[in-house]
């Protein structure tokens, strides 16, 4: 197993949900709550492949453990974990945006 990948996979992915998530927010701000939606069916498709990779490293250190954790897996994680956040709190402001 590749670690190094594996967190450059979550930490990319991550990066990549969090930046649509954000950008969703200011689309429904905007008004355009349909194009909010799309970023975020976009944003859960990177965090679901931030998550595969995640899943995977968990796996292989499940199952070996001789995983050996450097501060680049708690940044991989930590994209993640941030990622997962911000997703969360922009499906609230787009439910919020979109009442008017």
């Amino acid at each position: 197993m590749d670690a190094i990948n594996e967190c450059m996979q979550m930490t990319s992915y991550g990066g990549e949900a969090k930046s649509l998530a954000l950008a969703a927010i200011q689309q429904a701000r905007g008004g355009a709550v349909d194009k909010a939606n799309e970023s975020m069916a976009k944003a859960k498709e990177a965090l679901a492949k931030s998550h595969h990779a995640h899943t995977n490293l968990l796996s292989y250190d499940a199952e070996n453990e001789d995983l050996k954790v450097t501060i680049f897996m708690v940044h991989a994680a930590d994209h993640l974990s941030s990622a997962e956040t911000i997703y969360l709190l922009a499906e609230e402001f787009i439910y919020l945006y979109g009442r008017d």
